[in-house]
């Protein structure tokens, strides 16, 4: 994993070193059956910019996924975004649900594409089924373990538990498989903006603007980019204190 940090930062200082030349050119066991929880509003992205942005590179990442699939979920990708936001679950791992209970919405069962109670519950519409699920899973009782450890295995042995025939440990790592290869892609797309980000030759007002800005996309940042955020938050930091005690 050091090894991958390291290569993500030449990749992002090299991308950087490029931007300056151009510049200067020019209960587990039972299966649950879910209550629909009370509708809401599916909210709208942040007007903030900077939060529109880190918005829009996540739903980048989720429609390029399920483009290659052709699911018909793939125009979708704003919607798994917002309604996981207002629920503060990643919308990744909605997307995974999404693929092992019916390959991203092509064997959906009565507009519910992520299984949701064994298809027992239906939803007459994608934002619908997407906000209950949210909610759902940020809120029920009985998925308290996975809110607390963040672990897909904590929500799969409940939400596909081995005593209702589900293939459990099928279902954990194809979630998983999911959530790491959007995490990926989520990287590619935020790259270019986070070579932006290097303190390198910034004034002290531009590095206190990378420093907020990083700490805002880090509120929804995941996997490896987290980790290369929180390193160039401290990076920025650093050189702001350098150059504060010069001053």
């Amino acid at each position: 994993m050091k090894k991958l940090i390291a290569i993500i930062l030449v990749v992002i200082l090299c991308i950087a070193l490029i931007g300056f030349i151009k510049g200067a050119r020019n209960n587990k066991s039972e299966e649950h059956i879910s209550p629909i929880p009370t509708p809401t509003t599916l909210p709208k992205p942040n007007e903030d910019v900077r939060d529109q942005e880190y918005f829009t590179y996540r739903s980048d990442a989720i429609k390029e996924l399920l483009g290659q699939f052709e699911s018909p979920l793939t125009e979708k990708s704003d919607t798994f975004v917002a309604c996981a936001d207002e629920n503060n679950i990643s919308p990744y791992l909605l997307v995974g649900i999404s693929k092992i209970e019916s390959t991203f919405g092509k064997n959906a069962c009565a507009g519910n594409p992520f299984g949701w109670s064994s298809c027992k519950n239906h939803f007459p519409t994608f934002e619908s089924a997407c906000m209950a699920v949210s909610k759902g899973i940020a809120t029920l009782s009985y998925y308290e373990d996975y809110r607390t450890s963040g672990e897909t295995r904590d929500l799969g042995e409940t939400y596909c538990p081995p005593s209702s025939g589900c293939n459990t440990e099928h279902w954990i790592e194809t979630v998983d498989s999911v959530i790491t290869d959007l995490e990926e892609r989520e990287l590619v797309f935020a790259l270019k903006e986070l070579a932006t980000l290097t303190p390198h030759q910034k004034s002290t007002q531009e590095l206190e603007i990378n420093t907020e800005v990083l700490k805002s996309h880090a509120q929804k940042a995941t996997g490896t980019t987290l980790e290369v955020i929180e390193i160039l938050i401290r990076a920025n930091e650093r050189v702001l204190q350098q150059t504060q005690h010069e001053s």
